[in-house]
């Protein structure tokens, strides 16, 4: 087996917006303050280009699939189940969604998706106080969901992610309980990204500053780099096909030396032409003086726990809370 072969028995995963639809329109999402820079927005990335750059006999190499945009959300891709499906020969699929969707198109997942796959449920509070952040979101539609979770014999396992404002706060502890209820497997709060005045327009949001949250403790950054990408970890495909090292470069790679990255699609590359072409940007990462500057900004070592990061909405400020189930987990060798 060649070098290149080894590494890639080694592929973590990667991270997919398949498509850019969304029904709501959530202040902090560029969808909704950054509307006249992301560009069109009913844009899907194609069921037969994913499944020849994610060829079958590839997925068990895979450890696992994250179907979640940065500019929509995956249910609504007019293609879900065969793309959903098609990844269910992987070692492990998860989706992110605000779950806004008609009933019959939920006993399908719940009913059919495997026992290495995840639903993340991302909902804001209760009947009173999802909408407030998840605008356009009907509280009718989730109830459906939750019905069809609490009667549906299934496999998979379902996490509630529950970003805190000051609004919704008050409501954790009967979420939490109803999530127990409904025999949801894990419960999640997190923090919201700091919110600036084009997020927060109206002024209504506030940020919780509560005691859920220890994570960063004023940990000082390091001069190190923890990329996931270096580890073949969360490697981002968006909705027109474009392959980047991870979901925060589109935003900001375009600040960044063009010699940090080249721009390629999926179109043009099969698992192993984009292992080729990432290859070649790890040099980069070496050093941290010369590394790009949004590697810098989400991918730098805190002190004392190298394992965090120093962005608070990559994977800082996130709480479990526990429900039956210890929270699902993703396995990495």
């Amino acid at each position: 087996m060649n070098e290149q072969n080894q590494e890639l028995e080694r592929v973590i995963g990667w991270h997919l917006e398949i498509t850019r639809r969304c029904a709501l329109e959530c202040p902090a999402c560029p969808r909704t303050f950054d509307a006249e820079k992301v560009g069109p927005l009913n844009i899907d990335l194609k069921l037969d280009l994913i499944k020849r750059f994610f060829a079958k006999d590839k997925l068990p190499l895979i450890n696992y699939i994250f179907l979640n945009g940065n500019l929509g959300d995956p249910i609504y891709h007019p293609d879900f189940h065969e793309i959903a499906e098609h990844f269910f020969a992987a070692q492990h699929l998860a989706i992110s969604t605000n779950g806004m969707i008609k009933k019959s198109f939920w006993e399908r997942v719940i009913r059919t998706w495997p026992e290495n796959s995840l639903l993340i449920l991302s909902i804001d509070g209760l009947k009173e106080t999802n909408h407030l952040y998840r605008v356009n979101s009907k509280w009718k539609m989730i109830e459906d969901l939750f019905e069809v979770i609490a009667r549906t014999k299934r496999k998979c396992k379902i996490e509630w992610k529950y970003i805190l404002f000051e609004h919704n706060h008050k409501d954790v502890e009967k979420a939490h309980e109803l999530s127990k209820k409904l025999g949801i497997d894990s419960f999640r709060l997190q923090k919201t990204r700091p919110l600036n005045s084009r997020m927060n327009k109206n002024g209504f949001l506030k940020e919780f500053n509560g005691t859920y949250f220890d994570a960063e403790k004023n940990k000082k950054p390091l001069k190190e780099l923890a990329p996931f990408c270096k580890t073949l970890d969360m490697h981002y495909i968006n909705a027109e096909g474009t392959y980047f090292p991870c979901c925060w470069w589109p935003s900001h790679y375009k600040d960044e030396k063009q010699e940090f990255w080249e721009d390629t699609n999926i179109a043009n590359l099969d698992l192993d032409g984009a292992y080729s072409h990432f290859k070649k940007f790890t040099q980069c990462l070496n050093d941290f003086d010369k590394a790009p500057e949004v590697c810098k900004n989400f991918c730098t070592k805190l002190e004392e726990n190298t394992e965090e990061l120093l962005t608070p909405n990559s994977q800082l400020n996130r709480k479990f809370l526990g429900n039956s189930k210890k929270e699902w987990e993703i396995k990495k060798d």
